[in-house]
């Protein structure tokens, strides 16, 4: 398999491939951007290595993203949203060659910007094994330590041929990409356009006048959102035009939202996927929205998925992520005996083969599409001195559907907590409000019981 870029500038050098509000690039032009990126990467780089993106949405980022293909090198995507103690923490973990990035970055790692800075001579384009590790993505596990997870070329080109199947590919299909390409939502995106041979239209910053603005006039056919994007959408007046598929993730749309677009002809399909998986697995069609209210819809072909006789759901199939990076124990924990991939999620599958997420990892916490972890949270609460016991839940919210809240034993003021805690974590991730008790609920064992705090709230 060659690299995509490679095959698209051969196939349709004068398409259009990328639009951006400042420019409007073929495939011809993009290809020659990301290999002249990658011919001044190779005299610093080796096949294999692991190169950090840490940027805003751009056409740059999307640039380097294919030139890290072209010379076989596996791209890191870092949130930004980051406190500079989890970028490090990262960087390190993922034993980081390089951080392509444009910004200055206080990290011990070098650092090159998403331009080229030396011109070298031309790179010679090889053909690729399907199972190198083209992305490794962060994700944390409910015991708070983030693990990086091992994507393919394999994972990422099943991903977007499996989807095409489930809801259609076509020739004038036009993708919109709203969210951060340092997530899944975003990532799975750019690699869908190029192997389709499809344009791709990048808005940096959602803002939904200028999304709708971006449907009409660039006739979009495919975007994705979470809950809270298509309620604000709604609401600045969001009609069908050319859109053909509105994917949502971090969980259903709520009942309200979900009429409202529906009542508008605005084809939501919701799904159910994560990181491990290359982004959906499971894709709910716009005709079975209300008849299935609440279902994340059917397994998406090859990919099979069934429910333990814990209620765990479990996954199967190309899509599913090589391993954790550098941690074969929670890679041989993630795996059932007979190969499937074991979510951590609860759910069921009725007669007719719809899935239904009945908990996401039962204390996850997801605000606004954001996963966030309590226990991660509650570590760093622990690692403040002053703070003896900390417990972290979900409340809801109407915005952003559920928000952290903290409980804690302490002597410090809340003032200060709230600023050790900007300092160590993501702002999304930081309790947004806090609970002082003389103890926390705790079994024989001493676990926190997470269950009694909610139902405190």
């Amino acid at each position: 398999m060659y690299p995509w870029i490679y095959t698209r500038a051969k196939e349709q050098p004068d398409d259009l491939a990328l639009i951006t509000d400042n420019e409007r690039l073929t495939w011809s032009a993009l290809y020659t951007k990301a290999h002249e990126l990658a011919s001044s990467w190779a005299p610093l780089l080796s096949r294999g290595d692991r190169i950090a993106l840490y940027g805003p949405s751009s056409s740059s980022y999307i640039i380097a993203v294919h030139a890290a293909q072209l010379l076989e090198l596996t791209i890191v995507p870092i949130n930004i949203r980051l406190s500079q103690a989890e970028v490090h923490m990262q960087l390190q973990q993922a034993d980081i060659r390089f951080v392509i990035s444009d910004r200055p970055i206080d990290a011990p790692v070098k650092r090159l910007p998403f331009h080229v800075v030396k011109p070298a001579p031309d790179v010679l384009v090889r053909h690729m094994p399907k199972h190198y590790i083209q992305s490794m993505l962060f994700t944390s596990g409910t015991t708070g330590r983030p693990k990086a997870v091992e994507q393919t070329m394999l994972n990422h080109f099943s991903s977007a041929m499996n989807a095409a199947r489930h809801t259609g590919s076509y020739p004038d299909d036009r993708f919109l990409v709203v969210t951060p390409l340092f997530h899944m939502s975003g990532l799975a995106v750019v690699y869908r356009s190029v192997i389709y041979g499809v344009p791709l239209i990048l808005e940096p910053h959602f803002s939904p006048n200028k999304t709708i603005t971006w449907i009409q006039t660039e006739h979009i056919t495919h975007i994705s959102l979470v809950s809270v994007m298509l309620d604000r959408l709604l609401e600045a007046g969001l009609r069908r035009f050319d859109l053909r598929v509105v994917l949502t993730g971090g969980g259903p749309v709520p009942l309200p939202i979900l009429t409202r677009a529906l009542d508008r002809g605005i084809p939501v399909m919701q799904t159910y996927g994560m990181t491990e998986t290359a982004s959906q697995v499971a894709t709910l069609l716009p005709e079975e929205a209300i008849r299935k209210i609440g279902s994340a819809g059917k397994a998406i072909a090859p990919t099979e998925i069934r429910i333990n006789r814990y209620q765990e759901i479990e996954v199967k199939g190309p899509t599913v992520m090589n391993g954790y990076f550098a941690n074969p124990e929670a890679t041989a924990a993630a795996f059932t005996a007979d190969g499937y991939l074991k979510t951590g999620d609860l759910g069921r599958i009725d007669a007719d083969g719809y899935l239904y997420v009945l908990d996401r990892r039962s204390d996850l916490i997801i605000s606004g599409g954001e996963n966030i972890y309590p226990a991660e949270v509650e570590a760093a609460l622990l690692s403040i001195s002053g703070i003896t016991e900390a417990g972290v839940v979900g409340r809801f919210d109407p915005v952003w559907g559920q928000v952290p809240v903290a409980f804690i034993v302490s002597t410090l003021s809340e003032t200060d907590v709230r600023q050790e805690m900007e300092r160590l974590l993501a702002k999304y991730k930081c309790p947004v409000s806090y609970f002082y008790r003389d103890t926390l609920p705790r079994n024989a064992n001493g676990k926190l019981i997470r269950r009694q705090l909610k139902e405190s709230l």
